[in-house]
């Protein structure tokens, strides 16, 4: 019966040994998956992480671009109506120049003891036939008229 005991507990020894290398197998496989997958969380952690920012640097660089577009057109858009008032303003000086240097004209039709100032007989015309664009005026002074043709339509007014 020792020889059984004996046998008995070397092989309890011999199996809670390899049990004990067993667990320390699987222990160790499992550190290593465990390991392995932090390695893969964190890969993965960095690649979000890389996109986010490569994702983050193009909306930066699109704003940017869209803010140079806009500030662009915006100093081409000030450049034009800068240029469009200096054009302006210097016709509006041209047209003040010669209305001020142009010398003044009264013209006087004189016949029979009646002196007419040409100014009002244009008035005249002007009055009878409105916003007319041109006017053509012949002044018959024995007939005691001034006849018109305004834009096509021809008139008659009294001296």
């Amino acid at each position: 019966m020792d020889e059984i005991k004996k046998l008995s507990e070397e092989l309890a020894k011999d199996v809670t040994g390899k049990a004990s290398d067993a667990k320390k197998a699987v222990e160790t496989k499992a550190a290593a998956a465990k390991k392995t997958v932090a390695k893969k969380a964190s890969a993965t952690k960095a690649a979000a992480t890389k996109k986010a920012t490569t994702t983050k640097k193009a909306a930066e660089k699109k704003a940017t671009t869209v803010k140079k577009a806009a500030a662009t057109k915006a100093t081409a858009a000030k450049k034009t109506a800068t240029k469009k008032a200096t054009t302006a303003k210097k016709t509006v000086a041209k047209k003040v120049t010669e209305a001020v240097s142009a010398p003044k004209v009264n013209v006087n039709l004189q016949f029979a003891d009646k002196d007419l100032k040409l100014a009002d007989i244009i008035k005249k015309v002007q009055t009878a036939e409105k916003n007319g664009k041109k006017y053509d005026i012949y002044l018959k002074p024995e007939e005691y008229k001034a006849y018109y043709v305004v834009d096509g339509k021809a008139g008659a007014v009294d001296l």
